[in-house]
């Protein structure tokens, strides 16, 4: 009995050691994504072509862009990656875990924080 308690042990430590293996060889945007424990932030902005950084030869639009946060009192540039240019003067809802996007969605003007559009 006292074998089987020892093996079953090492089993599970070999797991779990496995599982935080595997866990930190992931880039850290797909850890950020999978971790259900990490909060999810909105922030705002309005797509101008001047925040754009570069394009790639897939089409791929790096932006930069001032953001104002859902509760409309914090301000940041944010940095996120469109997989085409965006329309000019667009709202976008960006959803951040971690200063990740995760995800953008067009929104209306009436959705976003006043202090985005005096701007």
């Amino acid at each position: 009995m006292r074998k089987a308690m020892i093996g079953v042990s090492i089993g599970a430590f070999v797991m779990i050691a496995a599982l935080v293996g595997l866990y930190q060889s992931l880039t850290d945007m797909t850890r950020v994504n999978i971790n259900p424990f990490i909060e999810e932030e909105y922030w705002f902005v309005q797509v101008d072509a001047s925040g754009i950084l570069e394009e790639d030869e897939r089409g791929s639009v790096y932006y930069e862009l001032p953001a104002i946060h859902e509760n409309g009192e914090e301000e940041k540039e944010i940095e996120f990656t469109a997989l085409s240019e965006l329309q000019e003067g667009a709202y976008l809802q960006l959803t951040l875990k971690e200063d990740h996007v995760i995800t953008y969605d067009e929104v209306e003007e009436d959705d976003v924080p006043t202090q985005l559009i005096t701007n």
